[in-house]
């Protein structure tokens, strides 16, 4: 059997695992498998879940065979791979984009979300160990149908036609970025181990988009920490010049050059496979943050799928691009633009009002949840309800009561708008 289809196999039946857990075994026996698990339930309150396991599995395995478990098991990895793949059928052949923030954004999303607020929590919120394998259940951090379907084919088909050979895994995944240390310090590694051609058949097989080539003729290995393991450079090599050898730590040539390159993807051979967009790397951070921030966590979107549709537009805003009408690439921009500042203005009026409630200022509070359901698409009976009780504090049961059939005809068999209307005086 060929390395690819002993890979594709395996792969199929990570898959075929997965959908067995969640049809199947559910949570009475092993719980939530999500790596999210070790930040959100180890980090922050002490508890080793089945999801904190397979993170100190993969952190650990990683160390000795570099990021195995993004090439050969990650149902994320493998969905995008099928893309490129169905991409590369219809006759689409995305550039890959050559980027520092494929180092960068990755980390920021993991300090952000998962690492800095769970730490903070846990410095304030002091915790034992405790074991619970099935907790929480398989659902719980899995979004609705809708959601996940989006999710996937934002972080899968247009995040690798916009950014090439697994975009997602590359620019956005957290997780890959907590395995760029251990990758770093792997004993396993793609190593040069022959004479090289430069027939850059290894970086062209590499589904990561690293250029392989470079790295093994500059450091006699691969150093990428995106480097997943999937060993398809080793099998794409028609000299045999690679393979994928265990080295002693101790007398592994580490250094920090090594991590900081400037003239990969520049050969002839693959030069048009890659776009670099280095020159405009601090734009596009700038432009990600602002945007994934501005709709994180509206319309129940996560992190992954927010910060998907804010590199993908991110990246249109600042790639040149010729149209048959000179005011159409404006046009666009400016209606992306705009789409953002809307959705972050609802973002900041929902926070500062929810801020202003705790803090009893029911004044301010009313008039940023008043700008947030007025320019929020999708009502919410929580800010309608919250309203209805700061106008009857204030005394003014007319808009109380306006708020609180809005809450009644959004949840109509929900406690809140009932209690509400008891408290007003009134028949909902």
């Amino acid at each position: 059997m060929s390395l690819l289809k002993l890979r594709i196999s395996v792969l199929i039946i990570v898959h075929v695992l997965i959908l067995a857990h969640v049809l199947f075994w559910g949570s009475d026996t092993i719980g939530s498998l999500d790596f999210q698990e070790f930040f959100h339930a180890f980090v922050k309150h002490g508890i080793i879940n089945a999801g904190g396991i397979l993170v100190l599995l993969a952190f650990f395995t990683t160390l000795i065979f570099g990021r195995f478990f993004c090439g050969w098991a990650c149902h994320f990895g493998a969905l995008q791979e099928l893309c490129w793949w169905l991409l590369n059928k219809l006759g689409v052949k995305p550039k890959t984009v050559d980027s520092k923030l494929v180092t960068i954004l990755p980390i920021v999303i993991l300090l952000n979300f998962y690492v800095i607020p769970n730490l903070l929590y846990a410095i304030d919120h002091p915790w034992g160990l405790s074991l619970s394998i099935n907790s929480p259940e398989i659902w719980a951090f899995l979004p609705g149908w809708i959601i996940g379907t989006l999710t996937f084919f934002i972080d899968g088909f247009l995040i690798v036609y916009f950014l090439g050979r697994k975009g997602f895994c590359r620019f956005l995944c957290p997780w890959g970025a907590f395995l760029k240390l251990p990758n770093s310090l792997a004993m396993f590694k793609v190593r040069k181990t022959g004479n090289c051609t430069e027939c850059h058949e290894c970086t062209t097989h590499c589904p990561v988009g690293i250029d392989v080539s470079y790295e093994i003729n500059t450091y006699q290995k691969v150093t990428s920490t995106n480097c997943t393991s999937c060993l398809m450079c080793t099998a794409g090599c028609p000299e045999n010049a690679l393979s994928y050898r265990f080295e002693n730590p101790l007398k592994e040539d580490i250094k920090i050059s090594q991590f900081i390159k400037q003239k990969q993807f520049s050969h002839q051979h693959i030069r048009e496979l890659f776009t670099s967009i280095r020159g405009k790397d601090i734009t596009l951070l700038i432009l990600t943050l602002l945007a994934g921030y501005a709709i994180d966590g509206l319309y129940g979107m996560g992190h992954f799928m927010a910060f998907g549709i804010a590199i993908i537009s991110s990246y249109f805003i600042i790639k040149k691009q010729s149209y048959n009408f000179r005011w159409l690439k404006p046009t666009l921009n400016s209606l992306i633009v705009f789409c953002f500042l809307w959705h972050g203005a609802i973002k900041f009026s929902i926070s500062q009002g929810l801020t202003q409630f705790d803090s009893n200022n029911y004044i301010s509070s009313i008039a940023h949840l008043e700008r947030a359901v007025y320019l929020y698409p999708k009502p919410i009976g929580r800010f309608h309800l919250l309203l209805g009780e700061m106008y009857l504090a204030q005394g003014d049961k007319i808009s109380s009561l306006k708020h609180a059939k809005i809450a009644k005809n959004i949840n109509p068999n929900h406690e809140g708008p009932i209690q509400l209307f008891e408290h007003i005086g009134s028949k909902p």
